[in-house]
């Protein structure tokens, strides 16, 4: 049997089976968690932030005109939220809530791949530095970089789900690595 597309589990979920949603869960949940950790450099945090984002998803999954790709609709809610948590997060203390409408709850279920204590002890310092250089770069760098040195996506598609248009896409991309090489040459890794 053929791994069915990303338009065939939308059309399942909108006539009403929405276990059908855990296979979008499954296909981008990797994803999703590493873009998130970049912004938030804080596991439980990101863990908590990648489910909001599912569920918002599926939530909004009505309002998907298919006039891009699935993947790229659904990367533009991820993006736009985090920069929406991120205001609110500098304004209020933040209390994550259950998603759900009226009385029908739900709750999609995330599985914490973390390691084990003994796996986190043997933690690659130059990969830490790296990650905490990443962290620090300015949003608008850090977020492109992310998405296109760590997720693969073309720069097109960081067009669309950024809001911003190629050109600017390109400008950011080289500027964050020029400036993340610098950062990582004064740290004497490279």
């Amino acid at each position: 049997m053929l791994p069915i597309d990303d338009i065939e589990v939308v059309d399942k979920v909108l006539s009403g089976d929405t276990e059908a949603f855990s296979l979008i869960v499954e296909r981008y949940r990797n994803m999703t968690f590493r873009y998130v950790y970049s912004r938030f450099n804080n596991y439980d945090e990101a863990m908590d932030i990648t489910q909001d984002i599912f569920i918002m998803s599926l939530e909004a999954l009505k309002s998907f005109r298919r006039e891009s790709k699935f993947s790229t609709w659904f990367y533009s809610i991820m993006v736009n939220y985090c920069k929406n948590y991120r205001k609110k997060s500098k304004r209020y203390n933040v209390v994550p809530i259950s998603g759900g409408k009226d009385d029908d709850e739900y709750e999609l279920q995330i599985p914490d791949d973390r390691a084990g204590p003994e796996e986190n002890v043997i933690t690659n310092d130059s990969l830490r530095i790296v990650k905490d250089e990443i962290y620090r770069l300015p949003d608008d760098y850090k977020e492109v970089l992310v998405l296109r040195d760590i997720e693969g996506l073309s720069y097109n598609d960081i067009s669309e789900m950024v809001g911003i248009n190629l050109s600017n896409v390109k400008v950011r991309i080289h500027r964050g690595r020029e400036l993340l090489k610098n950062r990582l040459s004064e740290r004497g890794l490279i």
